[in-house]
């Protein structure tokens, strides 16, 4: 379970079919994640976007890249409000 306090990362997909299959993918090889409103201060054509703790990104990363599910973008979140673009 993620707490407030850990360092997460916000994965924006393409389309909610994307979403949809990278969490179903993310789940099955263990990485804990939520989905989540993507957050307003980033665009997207989905609604959704995937929250998962910055010390899974290694996992997160070979699961979608072995799926062919790469995000369109990747987030971290800092004060304010405001995020930083950052690669998976």
């Amino acid at each position: 379970m993620t707490r407030a306090t850990d360092p997460v990362l916000i994965l924006i997909f393409r389309g909610t079919h994307q979403v949809l299959s990278a969490e179903k993918r993310l789940k099955g090889g263990g990485v804990t994640l939520r989905l989540i409103p993507v957050p307003r201060h980033l665009t997207s054509d989905c609604g959704l976007a995937i929250r998962i703790r910055l010390d899974q990104r290694d996992r997160a990363r070979e699961i979608l890249s072995g799926a062919r599910l790469l995000p369109v973008s990747a987030h971290l979140p800092r004060e304010g409000g405001e995020y930083d673009a950052v690669s998976l």
